[in-house]
């Protein structure tokens, strides 16, 4: 019987083969595959960590906001890689199915923090909460910010995840037309999109206007540039210097934007671009047992790495009203408790998700 979705399932097809004949393998290359990476949850849970920080710490200065840009150039990786992946496999991207193992993964987790923390952020905030909820949960937060200078407080820090949901929304039919359109150097029109961004940011910052939300999306093509390149030249090995010089690159960026704000545009495009270099290391690396990729690998690193996402969407909202419950107007007089009570919070929706979630992504491959 078909779905609701089935339509939107249909194949999208890419040089589809004649019957009984083959896609050449120039034409679609063969990326890593989807193996579970442990040490990119690792990298993961240091964003996270940087974000957690950051937040618990205002008004000190601390750029760890650079955590997100962290994300973004993961994002970048991990989404093209998983589309080249079926590109190659099944010489077509099923948007239907990509689409729903997106929300899958995403929506479940904010639906139930915006539902928790409703009656306690209309009790701090009134009505403007509701208004905030209403971008968070249709991840316009940052259109609203952008251009209506109304991001909101309590769910301000879901700009992020609106920014890579216009990405999820694009991609794919970005990358659909290079394959069919057969355009050479694909990476390097990734490439090109990401510097075109980071211009742009670089501009604003020198010029002192206020940062772009969409702009910090540089990261994210930086990332799927990588994705590109790497399934372009899958025996290309990278030394473990290549993973401590990309973790050298992010904390020298997050020292320097902490001393000078000035220097934020750029540190935007120094943590992205450190962090393809250790994503290099951890997947097309030697297999040193020196490397960062095993650093990373500590399982209780990893773990914080596979719930960073809930602890993304709880902390920030819980911080802000247990903050603003209490009278004051500094996070970091109530951050010591209130990001640690948020984490169990973190730890409870991602242990009563995994299973359900799991049955979801499946139900309609």
């Amino acid at each position: 019987m078909p779905t609701a979705l089935s339509w939107f399932s249909a194949a999208l097809l890419v040089d589809s083969p004649a019957k009984g004949a083959t896609t050449p393998s120039k034409q679609l290359p063969d990326p890593k595959g989807l193996q579970y990476v442990p040490a990119l949850d690792g990298l993961r849970a240091v964003a996270i960590l940087l974000v957690l920080i950051h937040h618990g710490l205002q008004p000190q200065t601390f750029a760890g906001f650079l955590g997100v840009d962290i994300f973004f150039a993961l994002s970048g990786f991990l989404i093209t890689t998983i589309l080249l992946t079926e590109l190659k496999r099944n010489h077509r991207i099923r948007l239907g199915l990509f689409y729903w193992r997106r929300a899958v993964r995403l929506y479940p987790a904010l639906l139930i923090a915006i539902v928790a923390i409703l009656p306690f952020g209309l009790l701090v905030r009134g009505s403007k909460h509701l208004i905030e909820v209403a971008l968070a949960a249709t991840y316009l937060t940052p259109v609203a910010g952008q251009f209506f200078g109304k991001a909101g407080l309590t769910w301000l820090q879901t700009w992020s995840l609106g920014i890579e949901e216009i990405f999820y929304l694009m991609w794919p039919f970005a990358l659909i037309l290079l394959f069919s359109r057969r355009v050479a150097g694909k990476w390097i029109v990734a490439l090109t999109l990401g510097i075109l961004l980071d211009g742009a940011q670089l501009m604003m910052g020198w010029t002192g206007q206020d940062a772009s939300y969409f702009l910090r999306a540089g990261g994210l093509f930086l990332g799927c540039s990588f994705a590109l390149w790497l399934a372009e030249h899958t025996d290309v090995r990278f030394t473990p210097s290549w993973g401590y010089s990309g973790a050298l690159v992010i904390a020298i960026a997050v020292v320097a934007a902490g001393f000078r704000p000035s220097l934020n545009s750029l540190a935007y495009i120094a943590a992205a671009a450190g962090t393809v270099a250790i994503i290099a290391s951890i997947v097309a690396g030697d297999r040193s047992r020196f490397g960062l990729k095993t650093v990373l690998s500590v399982p209780p690193v990893v773990y914080v790495g596979k719930i960073s996402y809930e602890l993304y969407i709880w902390h920030y909202p819980m911080a802000i009203l247990i903050m603003l419950a209490a009278g004051t107007d500094q996070l970091i007089n109530v951050g010591w408790y209130a990001i640690p009570a948020s984490s169990v919070l973190a730890v409870l929706t991602h242990q009563a998700l995994i299973k359900p979630a799991a049955k979801w992504k499946t139900k309609f491959s």
